[in-house]
């Protein structure tokens, strides 16, 4: 029982499919999951698919083009939605991780041992 091949226009359309998947935010285990039920393959073909799409997608960024300050709000924008969202709904480990995030991705040091707010051998810092 031989298997149907498919065509270059196909292998393109899956390709551009997963790309746009990446540029939503799709995980990748869940990519190839909906990969692999989408398009009815396996797995493996579904896993070489994400792959491929990720390492154009990531090649993307590394283009002369892409201003990396606007990708970094784009970023810390949509971090900040879903903390509102996770408040709303009462997720508040989700909101805090997403400020934890977005300090890490600004550099502001509240993440840093100095920081006043935290504690330094175990003692509370005092005045």
């Amino acid at each position: 029982m031989t298997r149907k091949r498919i065509t270059a226009s196909q292998k393109k359309q899956r390709h551009e499919w997963a790309v746009a998947q990446i540029d939503k935010g799709v995980g990748f285990s869940e990519l190839t999951s909906l990969t692999s039920e989408t398009w009815g393959v396996t797995r493996r073909q579904a896993r070489t698919v994400v792959k491929e799409a990720n390492k154009e997608w990531l090649d993307a960024f590394n283009d002369e083009d892409i201003n990396q300050r606007d990708l970094l709000f784009q970023c810390l924008g949509r971090l900040e939605r879903t903390a509102r969202k996770a408040e709303e709904s009462g997720n508040f480990a989700c909101v805090i991780g997403a400020v934890q995030l977005m300090n890490r991705m600004m550099a502001l040091g509240a993440d840093q041992a100095g920081f006043r707010g935290h504690r330094t051998n175990g003692h509370c810092y005092r005045r």
